[in-house]
């Protein structure tokens, strides 16, 4: 079976997909021999006026549906999860000012979740800090032309940054905000001022080098740390 397999949920009356027979239950696996991770994979390559989709029946058998349609035109399926994937949790840092670390026990399972997904930070302007991203996920936000992607820089200072955000690896955030400048992805950022640490000087060199990615880099937001 497919690492990746979208069932769905709901076949639009009168759609391509309804006269194509499909019905909640069925699963998606591959479009023009193309794995299917999520919502931007698919409606990328759904545009297609020609489409092989590979399908995992909910009797479990697997067939090959050949559709011709107009270009845009969608199949009229809705997918169980509107992201047609997990979520991306914060799980390399352990930032020393991060508020949900400070929540008390007992709450909901929601408030306890750590999001550090770039496709959440596209549809619902969530700040990211970038250190979760490989290089596939980089290349994909490009290739879709995610935009804008909200970051959660705090400092360009790779040794600070590493020291701010408990994590060794989190030091190369210019690195990749170059990278997305150069694509022409546009950009906001944030920084949690923190007394001592990331502020005077500190905060001076980030603004500064944040700075060089204008226009892309379109706001800088500097907000006190809160404490609880």
């Amino acid at each position: 079976m497919k690492k990746h397999l979208h069932k769905i949920a709901w076949v639009e009356p009168g759609s391509i997909a309804e006269e194509l027979g499909l019905e909640p239950g069925d699963a998606i696996e591959e479009i023009n021999g193309n794995e299917i991770e999520d919502i931007f994979d698919y409606q990328y390559y759904v545009e297609d006026e020609y489409l092989d989709v590979l399908i995992l029946t909910k009797d479990g058998e697997e067939c090959v549906l050949e559709i011709e349609k107009d270009e845009d035109e969608d199949l009229g399926i809705t997918f169980e999860s509107s992201l047609m994937d997990e979520y991306h949790s914060c799980c390399t840092n352990k930032c020393m000012f991060c508020f949900i670390d400070q929540m008390p026990p007992g709450m909901r399972d929601t408030l306890y979740f750590k999001d550090d997904d770039s496709r959440l930070s596209f549809l619902q302007g969530n700040y990211i800090t970038l250190t979760n991203m490989r290089d596939k996920d980089i290349e994909r936000v490009i290739k879709y032309h995610l935009s804008p992607i909200n970051i959660s820089v705090h400092t360009t200072n790779p040794e600070l940054r590493c020291k701010m955000l408990h994590n060794r690896f989190a030091g190369d955030v210019l690195d990749k905000i170059g990278r997305f400048y150069e694509a022409g992805i546009r950009m906001n950022s944030q920084v949690v001022l923190c007394q001592g640490l990331n502020d005077e000087e500190e905060l001076d060199r980030t603004i500064s080098d944040l700075g060089k990615f204008i226009p892309h880099m379109e706001s800088l937001s500097v907000v006190p740390v809160g404490l609880t």
